[in-house]
Formats: structure tokens, sequence, C-alpha cells
């Protein structure tokens, strides 16, 4: 007797012992249920496959970084950009659009047909590669809220224009793509290069009359992201030296007689033309970082000297009172020797916390 005989015995004999024990009807209904049980845990149909999107690969290298305009908020690029596709009728290079945009000049040229020898598309004997040559303006927005210490990531997107992200997509040439080494940026050094390829959504149709109005798109970029932070700080204490040097003259006003009864006398003579170069340095500020709506670390430097000076001009009306009433010496002591060093340390604590939150922060 053979392993299948006795196995089919054993069932047969398993299956007369049940018999006995259990109902026909209540056999019926377990094999009824067990079978119920299995389908709704079997595995779902497989949906049909879709169509994979056509893609090209495609890289960039900068060239060149300049003109960083804080005030008019934007950047000037030079680039190369290219495409390497299985296909001569996929030219994506002619419909990328570069997003947020000034100005654009580009030249073109055309596809040119090249043997495969890295194995691209399924290693495929041809492929078709081109190039463009780009020079752009592009908007950016400066966050200058912590200058001299800010860090930015500057960006530049290529977008494609025509079929949306199911019809085609960028592969990033991410081995290929880099930054001139030779690039210099004065006061400034480049500290990360990135490049990556995401699918920007949008919520309409551009007028497609093949896609239902409430439809939305997408559309495949490929982001280059350049990390830059600042590697001088001497244009810090050019803006602010002016500033710097109102305080110093206003301090210079407790060392003033306040017992001169003139409107115009020396010490209100000094305060006015700090209170003055101070306001004048500020508006120099901003013509050269451009206006914000919030408090840069130079804004708050300036509002904080406008208001020791007018703390100054509160103190020689104070010593001017006490001049009054015959207390000259304690006018005196009160100016030189407790207004003067608690404005001066303080002052210095201040600008050193300022500074330290906007080094912190970056």
């Amino acid at each position: 007797m053979n392993i299948w005989t006795k196995l089919i015995s054993a069932i047969q004999l398993f299956s007369q012992r049940i018999c006995r024990i259990v109902s026909p009807g209540l056999l019926t209904s377990l094999i009824i249920i067990a079978s119920a049980v299995f389908l709704s845990y079997a595995p779902p149909a497989l949906a049909e496959p879709t169509e994979s999107p056509k893609t090209c690969l495609v890289g960039v290298y900068i060239g060149s970084l300049h003109d960083f305009n804080l005030a008019e908020k934007s950047f000037d690029v030079d680039f190369w950009v290219w495409s390497v596709c299985p296909s001569e009728d996929m030219q994506p290079l002619k419909s990328m659009s570069i997003v947020n945009t000034k100005e654009v000049t580009a030249s073109y040229d055309a596809a040119l047909k090249k043997k495969n020898l890295y194995g691209l598309f399924s290693s495929q004997e041809y492929v078709y590669w081109s190039t463009h040559k780009v020079s752009a303006t592009i908007d950016y927005n400066w966050n200058i809220y912590n200058y001299p210490f800010d860090r930015h990531v500057l960006e530049i997107s290529l977008e494609e224009s025509v079929e949306d992200a199911t019809q085609f997509v960028y592969t990033v040439d991410e081995s290929r793509s880099s930054i001139s080494n030779n690039m210099y940026l004065e006061g400034w050094r480049i500290t990360d290069f990135k490049i990556k390829q995401t699918k920007i959504p949008y919520e309409t149709t551009f007028g497609d009359p093949e896609l239902p109005k409430d439809a939305g798109s997408e559309y495949s970029r490929m982001t280059i992201a350049i990390s830059i932070s600042r590697d001088k700080i001497i244009s810090f204490f050019k803006l602010t030296a002016g500033v710097y040097a109102a305080f110093a003259i206003a301090l210079l006003s407790f060392f003033y007689d306040s017992g001169q009864t003139s409107l115009m006398s020396a010490r209100s003579s000094i305060l006015v033309g700090s209170l003055f170069a101070a306001l004048v340095n500020m508006r120099v500020i901003d013509a050269v970082l451009g206006r914000t709506e919030g408090l840069s670390l130079v804004d708050k430097i300036h509002i904080t000297t406008i208001a020791y000076i007018f703390a100054a001009a509160v103190v020689g009306v104070c010593s001017r009172l006490l001049y009054e009433v015959g207390r000259e010496k304690l006018a005196l002591r009160f100016d030189r020797h407790i207004c003067f060093s608690v404005f001066a340390i303080s002052f210095a604590v201040i600008n050193v916390i300022l500074i330290m939150d906007a080094v912190k922060v970056g």
C-alpha cells in the first residue's frame, strides 16, 4: 500500500467519524460558512496595468550665479540644461518653462543621435541628446530678517508645459548634474547643491477639452536647490556704523551742562543731531536691503538706538529739573556716573543678544 492509498483511507475514516458526531445539516452549514469566509479573504482581481508616462533623462550644470538684488528681490543665473531621450520626436527642452522668471534668454540646439554607451532606456543602441543654454533673472524673496547672518536656498524650477504628468515626466540626471567649481560669489559661499523631480498639481485643466472641467492636472517639475550663506559681515558694519556713531554721540550729551536755559542748548543739539543721523541711516538700509514687513536685525538695532536717544532726552529734562531746585551736584552725578554707565552697558548687552539670536536663527 503506497502513501496515497494510506492518505485516502485516513481521510475516509476521519469523514466517517465526523458524520457520526455531527448531523448532516450542521455539517452542511459549517461547509457554507467556511466557504464564505474563504471567499471574503480572497485577493481582489488585479487591475489592468496602466501605461507608464514617457520620460527623458534631464540634467543641469550651473555656470554662474550673480547680481543678487535684495531690494528688487531677484538673482541672475546662467546654466546649461540637457536631455537624453529614447526617440527623436521627444524634445522636452522645447516645451520646458522656467518658473518665476523676470527675463529669460535661451539658445536651443537640435537633438543629436548618439550611441547609448550608458545603457539607458533598456539598453537601446541609440539615444537623442540635446542641450539648452539659459540666462535668466529669477524672482526670489530674500529673507534678510537676520542679515548678515542669513542663509538662503536659491531655487531654479524647470517645468514641462505641454504634456501633463500622465504623459511625460522628467528623470533627473543627478550623477552628472553639478555646479561650477570656479564660481565666485563675493561675500557668499555655496554650502549645498540638490536636484529633484516632483509633480506639481494645478486646480485647472487649462481648458483641455478632453478633460472634465472640474478635474485637476499635474505637471513634472525639476527643481535645482542651491544653498548659500554669507562668509563676510563687513557689509553689516558698513550699514550699522552710522547708527552706532549716533548712539556714541548721544552718550556725550551726559557730559554737557544741563543748567543752560536755551531751547537749543548744546545737549539738545547733540541729541537732535544723533536722532537725525539714526533716521537717515535707517532709510539708507531700506534702499540697500529693500523694505520688509517685519523687523530685521538692523531694524531692531536702529529702533533700539532711537529709543535710547529719546531716553537720553528724558534724562536731560530730569537733570534740568534737578538744577532748578538747586541739586546741581546730584544732577551731574545722575548724568555722568549713573545714566552714562547704564546706557552704555545695557545698549551693548541688548545688541549682543540681538546679534546672537540672528546668528542662531540664520
